[in-house]
């Protein structure tokens, strides 16, 4: 174990020390449960929510929470997309914020606070990798009637943990799949168990008919380049070559596509193109904007990240450069989604396909495999494929 782990579990077990004081302090505040109202919690990132927001929908129109007044406690990074798409299908939104939440005590205890003082019948962590510090404190402080969630990810890391610290925090864990499945179908099979009946719903969706569309005079390809996690972001260089064929091969423009934490590769490419049908798109547009531009777009050229479940819920095909981090639960998407949209992984992923099982369980929970090992002539053959139609 390295110096730098054992440092973030320190702290960890620091942060969940405090956390156990600031609940027993708010213990002792008189609570008044709330009849009828249901809180959901899913707290991470925005590709997962997208596996998950169709799902929302049934729970307003199930048997058990007809009647219910509907909390999502979410991420703050997709606030703006859910306040958007979602407000239909949830009464309220509660926003966390994952830095101040984990390392501000005061913002800890008062959004803590408030949702002890809520009251919430039915509080539910919709998360199959449950978090310690997020999802499972959160249940534990609600002192909710009914606190469910899952039995969480096999990954042998955490379980063990939560088996001995949180479990008992629940009054109901529901067992999904112990195999590695693809999250919008661990969602189905989730949220099927908790309102008792079967989901017919086999991939995300996004309508996007009410946002205004990007006046481009030509048709458009969005490149995104970027990705939190450096194991899974291709070189600028390799994504520059893919774009220098496009433009001296087609007449489509390139827009150049990310998130305020991606300007600085976006500036990279960018500066190799004196060309007017490359633009600069990075930080230039909000969530529900995000998802226009690419259902506008003819094709999308993405590392593994939320665009490609953009892509998948809007139609747009795509074209996904991934190391194979978390292959099988967050790519490929299964044939009975019928998405269109290709992955190419390094070649000891490629050349076992004809096992997915093995690849399931070898990277299903993770890949250190060098993203830069895929050839950029390989991402060029199958772009080639999409564009020529056209």
């Amino acid at each position: 174990m390295t110096l730098k782990l054992i440092k973030i579990k320190f702290f960890n077990l620091i942060k969940y020390l405090i956390y156990l004081i600031l609940d027993t302090i708010l213990s002792f505040q008189k609570q008044e449960k709330t009849p009828k109202t249901l809180l959901l919690i899913k707290l991470d990132s925005i590709g997962d929510y997208l596996l998950f927001r169709n799902f929302l929908k049934f729970f307003k129109t199930s048997d058990s929470y007809r009647n219910y007044k509907i909390t999502l406690l979410g991420n703050i990074v997709w606030k703006d997309l859910a306040e958007k798409f979602d407000k239909e299908s949830v009464d309220n939104f509660l926003w966390l914020d994952r830095n101040k939440f984990s390392n501000n005590l005061f913002y800890k205890f008062q959004l803590l606070n408030s949702i002890y003082k809520s009251g919430f019948e039915t509080v539910i962590d919709c998360a199959y990798s449950r978090e310690i510090l997020f999802g499972d404190s959160i249940i534990k402080t609600s002192r909710a009637t009914n606190r469910i969630g899952s039995v969480g990810s096999p990954d042998n890391y955490v379980k063990w943990k939560r088996n001995l610290l949180t479990d008992k925090f629940y009054t109901n864990l529901i067992s999904t799949s112990d195999k590695i499945i693809f999250e919008f179908e661990r969602n189905r099979e989730f949220i099927s168990k908790i309102l008792n009946y079967n989901l017919d719903i086999r991939k995300p969706n996004l309508d996007t008919n009410e946002i205004d569309s990007f006046d481009f005079e030509e048709k458009y390809i969005v490149i995104f380049p970027g990705a939190n996690d450096t194991k899974r972001r291709w070189s600028v260089e390799k994504f520059s070559k893919v774009i220098f064929h496009i433009v001296n091969n087609y007449k489509f423009l390139i827009v150049l596509a990310g998130s305020n934490s991606d300007v600085k590769i976006v500036e990279k490419i960018f500066k190799h193109f004196v060309t007017n049908r490359v633009k600069n798109f990075v930080g230039k547009t909000n969530l529900p904007e995000f998802a226009k531009l690419i259902a506008g777009a003819e094709l999308l050229i993405t590392n593994e990240t939320s665009a490609v479940h953009f892509a998948a819920s809007v139609n747009t095909p795509f074209v996904c450069i991934s190391n194979g981090n978390h292959f099988g639960r967050f790519h490929p998407y299964p044939e009975e989604a019928g998405v269109e949209g290709v992955f190419i992984y390094p070649k000891e992923i490629k050349n076992n396909l004809a096992n997915i099982d093995y690849l399931k369980s070898k990277y299903g929970f993770g890949s250190n495999l060098d993203i830069n090992l895929i050839d950029e002539n390989e991402v060029i053959s199958i772009v080639d494929k999409f564009l020529i139609k056209d």
